[in-house]
C-alpha cells in the first residue's frame, strides 16, 4: 500500500541505531504493485559516457536512519548511492562505508561538497575535505565528486574549485566530477561547455520538468550523465486527501514519469526504510501507464498551489528583503513531507540570518503576487520560520 505520512514517520523514528548488517526479522513483503518476493531493480542504464551502468532507481542517502537499509537496497539490485559531506552531519558517508565496504567494487558512489565562502574555495581545502570523506566511506576513491547545490555561476567557474576537483581526478580520488543544482535552467548549460563536469544532478519531476527537457536531451547527446532528484514533486501524497490508495502508488507513478524520459539516466530517491526500497523498486524498468498519468493528474490538481517549485525563481526578485524563499520553503518541505525534521532544522540554522523570513510579518507580501502558481508565499514563510526554529 502507499505509504502515508504517519507510516513514513513511524518507519524512520528508530534513529541511527544498530549499524550491523543483521536483518533478523525483516519481512520480505512485496511492494504495492508486486506479488510474492520483494521487487528488484529491473533495468540498468549507461551513466552518460563514463563507461558505468547504474540502476534506474537509485539511492539518495540524505535521511537514512538504519545502515541495514543500504545493504538491503544493494541486495535488491541498487548499485548507485548518492550522498554528501553535509548529509546527516557526515554520518551518511559513515553509514555507506560500513554497509557497502565489502561490495565497494560493485557499487557507484557519489559524494558532494558545498562551498559557502571564499575560504572554502581553496584547492588544498577541497582535497582535504575529500580525503576525510574517503575515510568515512572506507574507500580510496569515489566514482563521482560533485560541487553541491550550485546557485551562482562563480562557483563552477572558480579556478580554485576547478583545480581542486581536477587534482582529485589526477590523484585517483575521484573518477569523475559533476555538480548538483536546484536551478537547472541556469546552470545545466555549464556542463555543455565543460570538459570537467561529466555528471549532473538536478530537480526533475512532473510539475517542473517539462521546461528543461530540451536541455536534458542536449546533455544526454553530449554524453553527460543525467540524474534526477526531487522526483516526487514535494512528496505531499500523505497529506493530500485524494492520494492515499491501497491499489496504486503515487511514488511509483512519479518515478515512472521521470524514467519515461530516455534522456534521464537514473533518478535518486530517499529510501529511509525497507518499505521505501520495496515500493520504489516496484517502478524499476516499468513503462509509464495511463493509470499513472491519471494518478499524477490528481496529484497535480491537489498540489498545484501548495507545492513551491524548487527550480522556480519568480518570487525572489519581488522580495524587498532578499529572503531566501526557495531554501526556506524547501527546508519546510523536508520537515513536513520528507520526515527530515532534525536535518531540516539544522539546514535552517545554518542559513544566514539576513536571509530568513523574520521581516515577512510586517511585509505586504509582493512575493505572493509574483508567484505564478498562486502559493500563499508570505504566510508559508512565516509558518516555516515557526516550524523550523526547534
Amino acid at each position: 500500500m502507499s505509504i502515508s505520512r504517519r507510516n513514513f514517520l513511524t518507519s524512520v523514528s528508530a534513529g541511527v541505531a544498530g549499524m550491523s548488517l543483521d536483518r533478523t526479522g525483516r519481512s520480505e513483503s512485496a511492494g504495492p504493485e508486486g506479488q510474492g518476493a520483494a521487487p528488484k531493480v529491473q533495468k540498468y542504464k549507461p551513466f552518460g559516457k563514463t563507461g558505468l551502468k547504474i540502476s534506474d532507481v537509485s539511492f539518495g542517502v540524505i535521511s537514512l536512519f538504519d545502515a541495514n537499509v543500504l545493504r538491503y537496497a544493494y541486495d535488491r539490485g541498487v548499485n548507485y548511492f548518492d550522498t554528501a559531506e553535509g548529509y546527516l552531519n557526515k554520518q551518511s558517508e559513515t553509514m555507506i562505508g560500513q554497509a557497502l565496504k565489502s561490495v565497494r567494487d560493485k557499487v557507484v558512489i557519489t559524494t558532494k561538497y558545498v562551498f559557502r565562502n571564499a575560504a572554502e574555495r581553496n584547492r588544498a581545502e577541497i582535497v582535504k575535505r575529500a580525503e576525510a570523506s574517503l575515510k568515512r566511506l572506507q574507500t580510496d576513491h569515489v566514482d563521482v565528486a560533485m560541487v553541491h547545490s550550485v546557485d551562482e555561476p562563480s562557483v563552477l567557474d572558480d579556478p580554485e574549485i576547478q583545480a581542486g576537483y581536477r587534482q582529485l581526478r589526477k590523484e585517483g580520488k575521484a573518477r569523475f566530477v559533476g555538480f548538483s543544482t536546484h536551478n537547472a535552467r541556469d546552470f545545466l548549460p555549464k556542463a555543455l561547455d565543460s570538459d570537467l563536469y561529466r555528471v549532473v544532478l538536478f530537480v526533475y519531476n512532473h510539475l517542473e520538468g517539462k521546461a528543461i527537457q530540451p536541455l536534458v536531451e542536449q546533455l544526454h547527446k553530449k554524453g553527460v550523465a543525467t540524474v534526477a532528484m526531487k522526483v516526487f514533486a514535494g512528496g505531499m501524497q500523505g497529506s493530500l486527501k485524494g492520494m492515499v490508495s491501497e491499489k496504486q502508488s503515487y511514488p511509483q507513478a512519479a518515478i515512472r514519469w521521470v524514467l519515461s524520459d530516455p534522456n534521464v539516466d537514473a533518478c535518486i530517491v530517499t529510501m529511509s526504510s525497507y518499505s521505501h526500497v520495496d515500493e520504489y523498486l516496484g517502478a524499476s524498468g516499468r513503462p509509464l501507464l495511463e493509470s499513472d498519468l491519471k494518478l499524477i493528474s490528481s496529484y497535480r490538481n491537489e498540489a498545484w498551489d501548495q507545492y513551491c517549485r524548487v527550480s522556480c525563481r519568480e518570487c525572489l526578485q519581488a522580495c524587498p528583503q532578499r529572503v531566501a524563499i526557495n531554501e526556506v520553503l524547501r527546508y519546510a518541505m523536508y520537515f513536513e513531507h520528507y520526515g527530515m525534521q532534525r536535518e531540516a532544522a539544522r539546514y535552517y540554522r545554518e542559513l544566514d540570518e539576513s536571509r530568513k523570513p523574520a521581516p515577512c510579518q510586517a511585509c505586504s507580501g509582493p512575493c505572493q503576487s509574483a508567484c505564478p502558481y498562486g502559493l500563499q508565499v508570505r504566510s508559508r514563510l512565516i509558518r516555516a520560520n515557526e516550524m523550523l526554529v526547534v
